[in-house]
């Protein structure tokens, strides 16, 4: 299964929606909601967005909720470092280093 479905799934049912209440919330079709979860559809752009905006998620919360169902990449972290400022990064190669050094020496 998808492991954009599979977030989607587990965000419904934390949240104790039904697949009726989200489908309606999304402005979909029970049926059709259900073909997506199952994995008979493909989940069309609108529709994801629709989705997540009635569990009240956002595009992130997907990324992030993925990376916990899948071992992580060293482009999820390239990914997440792009989002960070220069100093931030900077410090983040500082840290880095440090870890680095501290593992050498032990």
């Amino acid at each position: 299964m998808d492991p954009i479905i599979t977030v989607i799934m587990e965000r419904r049912k934390q949240a104790g929606l039904s697949q009726e209440k989200v489908a309606k919330l999304a402005g979909m079709s029970t049926k059709t909601y259900q073909r997506i979860e199952r994995g008979e559809s493909d989940l069309k752009l609108s529709q994801y967005r629709s989705i997540l905006r009635s569990l009240g998620m956002t595009h992130l919360d997907v990324a992030m909720d993925e990376l916990s169902i899948r071992k992580i990449e060293s482009d999820d972290l390239v990914s997440a470092v792009r989002l960070l400022d220069k100093e931030s990064k900077l410090l983040l190669i500082r840290f880095i280093l440090q870890v680095s050094k501290s593992f050498q020496s032990s």
